[in-house]
């Protein structure tokens, strides 16, 4: 790796216990780095596609609106999550919104969006939420499948208790 640019760490995050443990393991990588790095949370807001179809369209357009609340809700639990770590770690925080599933959004805006190389993403195991769970399968298969740099799966889940208890 070149010393003129920073070693680039994406973590996709989301509400669940294994996106927090995903984030929480991005964060604890980059503290041990000893070389600088760049820090991006990713949060994909998968929406379903429109058709030509009047009245399906109308069913879509209600479900993504509560997808979008459930996501704008979603985030702001995610952001209260990072900030145990802002004194710790620089970070980035990007959401993304696109038609389809988190795992081909995410890999389009890794490749055609981000304006460095990435060295290394960092993801939770999760399939995708909802109704999509079930046609689905685990979008860290997908980022394996279809991304050049590696990907880091994070399998364990970050216990939510441990917050209740002040830890």
């Amino acid at each position: 790796m070149p010393n003129d640019r920073p070693y680039t760490v994406v973590a996709r995050i989301d509400n669940t216990p294994e996106g927090y443990a995903a984030a929480e393991y991005a964060c604890s990588l980059c503290l041990k780095l000893r070389c600088q790095y760049r820090l991006v949370f990713v949060y994909v807001v998968a929406l379903f596609r429109r058709t030509g179809l009047s009245l399906i369209n109308r069913q879509t357009d209600q479900l993504n609106a509560d997808i979008r609340e459930d996501a704008e809700n979603d985030m702001v639990k995610c952001k209260q999550f990072l900030s145990r770590f802002e004194s710790l770690v620089t970070y980035e925080w990007i959401s993304v919104k696109d038609e389809g599933s988190a795992g081909p959004i995410l890999v389009n805006f890794i490749q055609e969006n981000l304006q460095a190389p990435v060295d290394l993403v960092v993801t939770g195991r999760t399939a995708g939420l909802g109704i999509k769970k079930f046609v689905g399968r685990h979008v860290s298969d997908y980022l394996l499948e279809h991304l050049r740099c590696p990907v880091m799966i994070v399998k364990d889940e970050y216990d939510v208790s441990d917050d209740e208890r002040g830890r």
